[in-house]
């Protein structure tokens, strides 16, 4: 009866995790040469973030956590503009998406500054953030 009821447990734990978007990863790993971890919060949605931006040659990726330790993005951006999305929560709206993008294209392609504010044009969202700890 053990056995059966821990299988069981083991099941309804795997029905209960969050789904999963998979994309396949690029052809060669992402080196970063800087890491820089950024605070913010946008605003009017009264959304705040903290972002790893790992910053290469050429292109950044960031990672978006919500306050909660949540992931709600994970794209890079590059300086054509051109913005690969592996990971958008799903209950994220895409316009936040792409103003979060949008965002990273104007203000974290290279080492941001200490602290960063832009609007977007076209959701008006107000991003407001600044750098963490010991970053370049």
């Amino acid at each position: 009866m053990k056995p059966f009821l821990i299988a069981l447990s083991l099941s309804f734990l795997a029905a209960c995790a969050g789904g999963a978007v998979y994309k396949k990863e690029p052809p060669q790993p992402f080196k970063p040469s800087a890491v820089v971890q950024m605070r913010g919060s946008v605003s009017p949605a009264d959304v705040y973030f903290t972002a790893v931006c790992l910053m290469g040659n050429q292109k950044t990726r960031v990672i978006v956590l919500g306050d909660m330790g949540i992931k709600l993005l994970d794209f890079q951006v590059t300086p054509t503009g051109k913005a690969e999305i592996y990971y958008k929560m799903p209950r994220l709206p895409g316009a936040f998406a792409q103003a979060f993008t949008r965002m990273a294209h104007s203000e974290l392609l290279t080492v941001p500054a200490p602290r960063i504010e832009y609007k977007d044009p076209q959701t008006r969202l107000l991003f407001k953030a600044e750098r963490a700890g010991n970053n370049p």
